[in-house]
């Protein structure tokens, strides 16, 4: 009984799949089944990447803000160019001695991880304009530290992470594959960067 069932379910997972294959090749091309798979696989991966980047992008401004000031922006967007040339090149260089595939784990891990941390520290700093004003010198200096490095992290995230991604793509798919899958990919990840600005939008409603 359950093999039967599991059957139906791979047979049914099959019309599925073959479905969104006629279905894409009207815009992208034929695609074999593996491939098909190999590329939503992909698109996958990279919408959450896209996702996350599109959730940290209007908290980057909107914490540096309430953290130092909105006045100090250029200041910031000036530094974080400054920052990623040395972080390019260290990462470039650890590129080198490691495989894209781990380094496919090991850089959203660090961010993920990277993010965490944060939350915390932004929860704890976070107070009005007076309040942080007002503090003492090394918690004041410690919460526009913060915000600096808030800043130059999501910029890095966005540079990084997305070149990642790509390299690794462009590694493993070879340029008539690339042709039709790579189009499906960033398609598939657009919905990444809509479903996560729903949920933050969603969340930042239901805290009023």
């Amino acid at each position: 009984m359950k093999l039967k069932s599991k059957a139906a379910v791979m047979k049914a997972q099959e019309k599925i799949l073959q479905f969104f294959i006629r279905i894409c090749r009207f815009n992208f091309g034929t695609f074999e089944k593996e491939e098909f798979k190999k590329f939503l696989r992909m698109g996958s991966i990279f919408a959450l990447i896209i996702g996350v980047y599109w959730t940290l992008r209007p908290l980057k401004d909107s914490i540096f803000m309430q953290l130092v000031d909105k006045m100090y922006l250029p200041y910031a967007k000036t530094i974080s160019v400054l920052a990623l040339l040395p972080l390019v090149m260290f990462y470039t260089k650890l590129l080198g001695r490691t495989s894209r595939e781990k380094m496919l784990v090991i850089l959203p891990a660090f961010y993920g991880i990277s993010i965490l941390c944060f939350s915390i520290l932004i929860g704890a700093s976070q107070a009005s304009p007076e309040e942080i004003a007002s503090r003492s010198l090394v918690p004041f200096v410690a919460t526009q530290a913060l915000g600096y490095i808030w800043y130059m992290f999501v910029e890095s995230f966005g540079s990084l992470v997305v070149a990642l991604f790509w390299a690794f793509a462009t590694d493993t798919t070879e340029a008539p594959s690339a042709k039709r899958g790579f189009p499906l990919v960033v398609a598939i990840s657009q919905m990444g960067g809509i479903l996560f600005l729903i949920q933050l939008e969603a969340f930042l409603i239901g805290l009023g």
